[in-house]
């Protein structure tokens, strides 16, 4: 009987969201902007999201005057609606996409030259200005072949709407569901596609996270741009990692930017310092960018054992030492 109530919520959620988007797609771009306001102030009136991003701003950017830090929190809120909607409103419309999104033609030359050496990219992104642009520009602009690893929604038929239909904007573009991230990817890559992987994901000790400073705080990153490289490099498949991020400019489209690694993969002494460095270019692209992060998510949400009671006064409220389980599951006898 759950499940039969279960299955009815499911299919009202997806209902009232078809019209959310139809509604949307209906819209001239120019009621976006609006829209977007009116949605994000709503965000902002949530105690609970409006603490969240207060937190997060000043655990960061405590150097910044407190008028500075409202006013980057207040933005946020406007920046992840409007790069919702237009997320939306560009479903699978060519003119659309080139009215939102934008890439600069040495960096559409440069990926067209990697393509033409038959090499793979890994295109590591973080949450900051419109992170599923990234995903649209690159085959779109560039040819490039893409695959996108997604966590599936637990209503099935909501994830067919915002993933797989909404998701696979341009060809070129896939979307592949799976628990096994890696393997996933690892198989996307032999296949001749690219990968898009995010940076600032809380990942778990026991999921292949390690610690690694952002703004002055150890946090939790994914090893898993790292672990691909050496893995395609070990099967002779030719890769290369690159930062890339999808920001709004001033003549309000989103634009791409890419930064290669610093020296050769194999230079690196191991995972953990190519991930320090791929934290470091995200961190300086959000203080250029600040109010463009997701400063929603709960970013510094773990502490790590061995941090000092100094450190740990800057960390947000809600931040907690990690337990036993952070690194390895439980097992019962």
């Amino acid at each position: 009987m759950g499940q039969f109530f279960k299955n009815i919520r499911f299919r009202i959620e997806y209902i009232f969201m078809v019209g959310v988007c139809v509604f949307i797609r209906s819209l001239p771009y120019g009621f976006l902007r609006p829209l977007a306001e009116l949605a994000g102030f709503c965000i902002f009136l949530i105690p609970s999201a409006r603490k969240t991003v207060r937190e997060n701003i000043n655990a960061a950017l405590p150097e910044l005057p407190l008028r500075e830090r409202r006013r980057i929190g207040r933005r946020s809120f406007w920046h992840l609606t409007m790069n919702l909607l237009e997320f939306i409103w560009t479903n699978n419309r060519p003119e659309r996409i080139r009215r939102c999104y934008a890439m600069p033609d040495d960096l559409r030359e440069r990926l067209q030259a990697h393509l033409a050496r038959n090499e793979r990219i890994i295109f590591v992104n973080p949450h900051l200005g419109s992170w599923e642009a990234s995903g649209i520009v690159a085959p779109f602009y560039a040819g490039i072949k893409m695959a996108a690893i997604a966590k599936p929604m637990r209503n099935p038929y909501l994830n067919q709407l915002l993933n797989a239909d909404n998701r696979e904007k341009t060809a070129g573009l896939e979307v592949i569901f799976s628990k096994g991230a890696v393997r996933a990817a690892l198989q996307a890559l032999a296949d001749g596609k690219s990968i898009g992987t995010l940076i600032d994901q809380n990942t778990r000790g026991r999921d292949g996270g390690i610690f690694v400073d952002f703004f002055g705080l150890p946090v939790p990153s994914s090893t898993a741009p790292a672990v691909l490289k050496r893995r395609c490099d070990a099967r002779g498949i030719p890769v290369v990692i690159m930062y890339g991020t999808t920001v709004r400019l001033d003549d309000g489209k989103c634009t791409a930017h890419t930064v290669y690694l610093s020296k050769p993969f194999e230079s690196y002494a191991d995972d953990a310092e190519v991930i320090r460095e791929l934290m470091a270019l995200s961190e300086s692209f959000i203080r250029k960018y600040p109010e463009q992060y997701l400063w929603f998510y709960k970013r510094f949400q773990y502490i790590p054992q061995d941090c000092p009671q100094e450190l740990r006064k800057r960390y947000p409220a809600y931040a907690r030492v990690v337990r036993a389980e952070f690194f390895k599951r439980s097992t019962r006898a």
